[in-house]
């Protein structure tokens, strides 16, 4: 939400200005505009979070190693 709210913001003040300039402000300009600040606003949002509970890293467990258990009796073989 809050990125989507920087976009629109910063894209309806640069349309403002460039209309102020007398330059002409199209649907095709403020699009432009809104996706870039959009994606700007985003990349930045992304990598100044601190670490989340999901993603932070924890230690691999393995199970304890099971030992062969040795049969009773050994295996004989039969003669052909």
């Amino acid at each position: 939400m809050k990125t989507s709210l920087i976009s629109v913001l910063t894209a309806t003040l640069l349309g403002l200005a460039s209309v102020a300039s007398g330059r002409p402000f199209d649907a095709a300009d403020f699009t432009a505009i809104l996706f870039t600040i959009g994606l700007v606003a985003w990349t930045v949002n992304q990598y100044s979070r601190e670490s989340r509970p999901l993603l932070v890293v924890r230690p691999i467990r393995l199970p304890a190693p099971i030992k062969a258990h040795r049969s009773a009796a050994p295996v004989q073989q039969l003669a052909a």
